[in-house]
């Protein structure tokens, strides 16, 4: 599921399922497509990939079926062509609060290779493209989406207005994504993500996204989450982004030498990384 295949499956609601991959070893390739994921995310903002190597990364997944998805260092429209020309099919921005970012996103990912002031004039309704030239820039971005995270609370407040942001060919946003830890300390619960006051936040997001028509759901980018990945997706999120290459690793060699300590009369290991991307 790549590109256009990935874009309409958004669009439907279908349920998509992908992790965080931070190993750039071409050994975790085959375990990676062994697991039956529909994308891989790469986050650019906390993860220091190669730019060459995360390029390299996301046309391999992308030729064996799976689609990259690249989140960039900031709202940047820059950064979003950057990742595309990479290899990414879907580009995730950070941290979005403004309606204004998110349009000149839209230009960069669903109107390329438009620019400057032509493609600010057409972003903002004041010149009309030939059906011809309408017809090549659906047909050179099909591939593409948009998918924007909201962690913070003007990032929530102005939710609506970024999902209204229109296309050529539909919703120029096609997914949301909730970061959690960021949304979580930004609205002075940090890391509460049990809590009933994060949960009704978190589950207000999706349900507004997905009462548009709208992708929607949240990275559980730390340890002992599948629990709250499963009560987003029982709340209507169809974007599945669970976890991590590094978690998945160290919980089985956790348990693994665990269970190797116990059935020596050892004490087991409980010491367990709480750090979260």
């Amino acid at each position: 599921m790549v590109g256009q295949d990935f874009r309409h499956a958004l669009r439907a609601g279908n349920r998509v399922y992908g992790t965080l991959i931070t190993s750039t070893s071409p050994k975790m390739f085959d375990s990676v497509l062994s697991v039956g994921l529909d994308f891989v995310f790469f986050c650019a903002e906390h993860v220091a990939y190669n730019p060459e190597t995360l390029s390299w990364m996301c046309r391999a997944f992308k030729a064996a079926g799976i689609n990259p998805v690249v989140r960039i260092l900031e709202p940047s429209p820059f950064l979003a062509t950057q990742a595309l020309d990479a290899g990414a099919c879907s580009v995730l921005v950070p941290y979005v609060e403004d309606a204004a970012d998110v349009l000149a996103l839209v230009g960069a990912v669903k109107y390329r290779p438009l620019k400057g002031k032509k493609l600010e004039r057409i972003l903002h309704g004041d010149e009309t493209l030939s059906a011809d030239m309408q017809a090549y820039v659906l047909a050179h971005n099909r591939h593409n989406s948009l998918l924007i995270n909201i962690e913070s609370p003007e990032g929530v407040k102005n939710l609506d207005a970024f999902l209204s942001i229109p296309s050529l060919d539909g919703p120029g946003v096609d997914g949301i994504v909730l970061g959690p830890h960021d949304l979580s300390t930004s609205f002075e619960m940090p890391e509460k993500y049990g809590s009933e006051e994060f949960l009704k936040l978190s589950r207000s997001i999706i349900q507004r996204t997905r009462a548009q028509g709208i992708a929607a759901g949240g990275h559980t980018g730390f340890r002992n989450s599948v629990d709250l990945s499963i009560d987003w997706a029982q709340h209507g999120a169809n974007i599945i982004l669970h976890c991590s290459d590094m978690f998945f690793s160290a919980d089985k060699a956790q348990h693994d030498f665990n269970r190797i300590k116990n059935s020596l009369g050892e004490s087991e290991n409980t010491l367990r990384s709480q750090e979260s991307i």
